[in-house]
């Protein structure tokens, strides 16, 4: 299909078809090199840290970027929190009123891959990113957790359920899963550290948001320690922390140094700015990325840097966990 383009014709090309493009060039998939899913965890007990934000954002650009397309990722995003925030941005009809297929449902009912591919999981606006909705209901499941394993699941360890029941069964549909979980210290929260692989920890710069950031980081090691003592081994290789809601200020500068001297290494030099754009396509469920500018009700140039950090960020956690899978990584 052809479009004008100023004197000229341009291609309006899906991003399906610039997949079936390198397919049919025979170029190497992502799963041609990793066969299992790896599962990534945003988390930051400190509540609007943009976790929500930035899950959406990286599922969506993984996808979509265009130096990722020929990896042809097969994405798939995890809602834990009640409020429902990541699956109003990705799948927003799943995301009103009472959703009985929910992530947590799945994990107390156990159900087969078979179902949870048929009726729990629901392709975003992105064709190739899939979401598990949550619901507001999900907040007494967390609340009572113990007690319903030890009546649904009897034997299995309460800190092991969303590794055993979900992601195992859908290791080998997907190349990345990313969870997303409420700011609350609950059982969703330990079940989301004990199935990830790599944990990602959104820093906004505001003095009292960072100190309740750091204060989350430090006692980290301790969380993992109780989820070990209760029986469930984290395959965790490590906590990538990253700068979001940055602006070009001195004082946000300070505290991206700040933040280099807690990670080190392990601190990404990419940051997600605070933006209008991110905020803005929020208000009609989009992302950044599936944000369409002819209908976007904002400046477009604003919308389009906003879609160009998500894209630069996303590229900087790809190359990230590109090369801890390849230097003895999972």
């Amino acid at each position: 299909k052809k479009k004008p383009s100023g004197n000229t014709m341009k291609y309006a090309m899906t991003i399906q078809n610039v997949i079936d493009l390198y397919f049919h060039r025979k170029v190497p998939k992502y799963r041609d090199r990793f066969d299992k899913a790896f599962t990534i965890f945003v988390c930051n007990l400190k509540g609007g840290g943009s976790k929500t934000v930035s899950t959406a954002s990286l599922s969506h650009a993984f996808r979509a970027h265009p130096q990722l397309l020929f990896e042809d990722l097969r994405i798939l995003s995890i809602d834990f929190d009640p409020q429902a925030s990541l699956t109003m941005f990705l799948s927003h009809e799943n995301s009103v009123g009472l959703v009985e297929n929910t992530a947590a449902q799945a994990m107390l009912q156990n159900v087969s891959r078979e179902e949870l591919l048929s009726d729990f999981i629901v392709p975003s606006i992105i064709p190739g990113v899939d979401v598990i909705p949550a619901s507001i209901d999900d907040a007494f499941l967390a609340e009572g957790w113990k007690g319903l394993c030890e009546e649904h699941l009897p034997g299995k360890n309460i800190h092991a359920v969303l590794k055993e029941n979900i992601i195992d069964k859908l290791q080998y549909d997907y190349d990345f899963i990313f969870l997303d979980s409420g700011p609350h210290l609950d059982a969703f929260l330990k079940n989301c550290i004990g199935a990830a692989d790599l944990m990602l920890t959104p820093l906004p710069p505001a003095t009292v948001d960072f100190h309740s950031s750091l204060k989350f980081v430090a006692s980290l090691p301790a969380l993992i320690d109780s989820i070990e003592m209760d029986g469930h081994t984290c395959n965790l290789i490590g906590n990538i922390g990253f700068m979001s809601k940055i602006l070009n200020k001195p004082d946000h500068k300070i505290c991206h140094s700040q933040a280099k001297e807690v990670f080190g290494a392990d601190m990404l030099d990419m940051v997600l700015p605070r933006l209008d754009g991110f905020e803005r396509c929020g208000e009609t469920f989009d992302t950044v990325i599936s944000a369409n500018p002819a209908t976007y009700d904002g400046s477009i140039e604003a919308l389009k840097n906003a879609k160009s950090a998500a894209e630069d960020f996303a590229k900087a956690v790809f190359d990230r966990i590109e090369f801890i899978r390849t230097n003895g990584g999972m």
